[in-house]
């Protein structure tokens, strides 16, 4: 991979953003911008093994120490005598939907304000760049129906009424090269000009939750473009934008991270819940600089 250079985007790829709704961007993020969160979650998976094995879920010689990231969790999930404990009790739905479990770790932050990013987020809404509430890292199992997720708008999950006029821009990072088989992503172009549809399907899985999506009856027509995606690419996808992922029907695990940005000032749409100022020409001495800074923020609430 040859070395991304720090860049805005073209006026053609904003004005392309603005027209589709979303935009992907080849060769964005270098591995200095991933390896430090890839080194923590690989970490994360030892105190699951190590968990696991304290619990008797799984013996000692099923850790698979010397297993690549894309493999090591999912072959200790397969390992366990419990469905996926390891990745229930930490990298599932409840890890995530906790924002006290949330990792607000140095990996995180280096991703979150990585500076071609934050160009990128600059070329569409200016230099007064607020780190959204809303980011995850998620963790997709092999043949796992609790990570399929369903035809959805962004905008649903968060407080439409407070933040329905905030352009929320996200982007979804890979973290292992994406194809259709570990369950890409898909986006239907040109549907963030439409309101908020309803988001009446519910979608039990195995471990008791349930996804919310849009019926097939309430989804408009529209192209559908599959993105698969290597690690260094991003996704980027407006607040509006109908997206899904795919079933994970390989042998691997898929990883990656959605992070969100909006203009300082703005609406989020979580206003219970802080974010962080990522950059700002106005008021330069209130942009986070660290980890801590970031997790001060949540602690003073």
């Amino acid at each position: 991979m040859s070395k991304p250079e720090i860049a805005a985007l073209t006026s053609e790829e904003v004005r392309q953003f603005l027209d589709d709704g979303f935009l992907i961007i080849r060769n964005v993020l270098p591995p200095s911008a991933i390896q430090p969160l890839i080194d923590e979650l690989k970490l994360k998976v030892d105190v699951a093994a190590k968990a696991a094995i304290e619990d008797s879920i799984i013996d000692l010689a099923d850790t698979f120490d010397d297993a690549p990231f894309e493999s090591r969790l999912g072959l200790i999930c397969k390992a366990c005598s419990k469905r996926n404990w390891a990745w229930e009790h930490y990298f599932g739905e409840t890890s995530y939907n906790d924002e006290r479990q949330k990792p607000r770790s140095n990996g995180m932050f280096t991703l979150r304000t990585w500076p071609s990013l934050l160009d990128i987020v600059e070329s569409v809404i200016g230099p007064e760049i607020f780190a959204h509430p809303q980011y995850n890292i998620r963790t997709k199992l092999p043949n796992q129906a609790e990570t399929v997720i369903p035809w959805h708008q962004d905008l649903a999950f968060l407080d439409a009424e407070e933040a329905g006029d905030t352009l929320v821009i996200n982007f979804w990072i890979p973290l292992v090269d994406t194809r259709m088989d570990n369950g890409c992503m898909q986006v239907m172009r040109g549907t963030h000009g439409l309101s908020l549809l309803p988001h009446n399907l519910r979608l039990p899985t195995p471990d008791g939750k349930v996804h919310v999506g849009i019926e097939d009856c309430d989804l408009p027509d529209g192209e559908i473009v599959t993105a698969e995606m290597n690690v260094g690419d991003v996704l980027m996808t407006t607040e509006c934008v109908l997206h899904r992922s795919l079933p994970n029907i390989s042998d691997t695990v898929r990883w990656s991270v959605d992070t969100r940005y909006s203009t300082l000032g703005k609406p989020t749409g979580r206003p219970d819940v802080p974010g962080f100022v990522a950059r700002s020409l106005n008021h330069p001495g209130h942009v986070a600089r660290s980890a801590l800074d970031w997790k001060q923020q949540f602690e003073n609430v």
